[in-house]
């Protein structure tokens, strides 16, 4: 084979391939030697892993068909490759935390790596779980599964799909609000899930009924009742918060929370949801639902907002009474 020829063949043979989590089960099959778990979803990747050994059969942790590795070295790596399976069939090994080196080791640890997963006929999986699928940048033979969070469409598709397995039918309707009411939390949307599908019926009542909506979801629910200038329904909506158990200082640290970040969304044009979710330190959704109450405000409004709530701190520090700021906070809000 010419030079050109054999640049172009190993350029083929690095090309990074990213399968999407919900794709992974599909498209599993004996040949995957090395897979990389990569994104900020913990849910996500265990159940890609779990997925990997399903696929393989391998269901005991016995340290023979799988073995599970924490900041191990190169040499560890192919250690537990080579010791095999005790009863045959695949053996799939998890590596936690692996580190690589830098200056000349890493070229050498990337070809001893590309030499163990690109064996012919490999009895092994090597499943890596990374923050950054960058550090496997140049290792042949490895397969990349994007395990960041899944938005609301990704989760509706799992939802779903679960529920077909299980033999229930999910309302499309049903299955956007269960996402809603978990803040597109899949640890939370996958028991709540189980719970309908325990239940027999998975519709927009059954999870009005049987799911508890997280505290962010009703604050958000509370804060568009605000921004529409319903002073009724939005004081009725707080009052209900109330009755359910909340408590007034919490409320107000919530709605001050999520108005903080509604201004953040509206004067922060240029960056995206997943930027803005990391720079404040929240989940997606309430990034989502900011963006949507943000809509209906200017920038000014909002900048009122803010000082509404100092001038409610203030009221609050005071030791006034704290129904009657938090009654005040809300007209106020909902009046600007």
């Amino acid at each position: 084979m010419c030079a050109s020829g054999k640049t172009a063949a190993k350029k083929a043979k690095r090309r990074k391939v990213v399968i999407k989590f919900l794709e992974l089960r599909e498209k599993l099959n004996d040949s995957f030697v090395a897979l990389c778990l990569f994104g900020n979803d913990g849910w996500v990747k265990q159940r890609a892993l779990s997925s990997v050994r399903q696929v393989y059969g391998v269901e005991a942790d016995d340290g023979m068909s799988f073995d599970t590795l924490d900041a191990p070295t190169t040499d560890d790596i192919v250690y537990a490759c080579m010791s095999g399976s005790l009863f045959g069939g695949k053996k799939v090994v998890f590596v936690r935390g692996f580190v690589m080196p830098q200056g000349k080791q890493m070229q050498e640890v990337k070809r001893k790596l590309s030499k163990l997963f690109t064996q012919d006929d490999a009895d092994y999986c090597v499943v890596f779980d990374l923050d950054n699928a960058k550090t496997l940048d140049g290792v042949d033979g490895v397969e990349f599964v994007d395990c960041n969070k899944l938005d609301g469409a990704g989760i509706g598709k799992w939802i779903t799909a679960y529920c077909r397995k299980q033999g229930v039918d999910a309302d499309p309707i049903a299955v956007r609000k269960l996402a809603e009411y978990c803040l597109c939390d899949m640890s939370r949307v996958a028991t709540e899930t189980q719970k309908l599908i325990d239940y027999g019926k998975f519709d927009s009542e059954s999870v009005d009924m049987l799911v508890h909506k997280d505290v962010e979801y009703a604050v958000y629910d509370l804060s568009k009742l605000i921004a529409s200038g319903n002073v009724q329904r939005a004081m009725a909506s707080y009052k209900g918060l109330l009755a359910q158990g909340e408590d007034n200082r919490a409320l107000f640290g919530l709605l001050y929370n999520f108005y903080r970040r509604v201004y953040y969304v509206k004067t922060s044009t240029e960056l995206t949801e997943d930027k803005i979710a990391e720079c404040l330190g929240v989940k997606r959704g309430a990034i989502m639902f900011a963006k949507d109450v943000a809509a209906r405000y200017k920038p000014m409004q909002l900048k009122r907002a803010l000082s509404a709530f100092v001038e409610a701190d203030g009221k609050l520090k005071a030791f006034l009474d704290e129904d009657e700021v938090m009654t005040w906070l809300v007209f106020r809000l909902a009046t600007l």
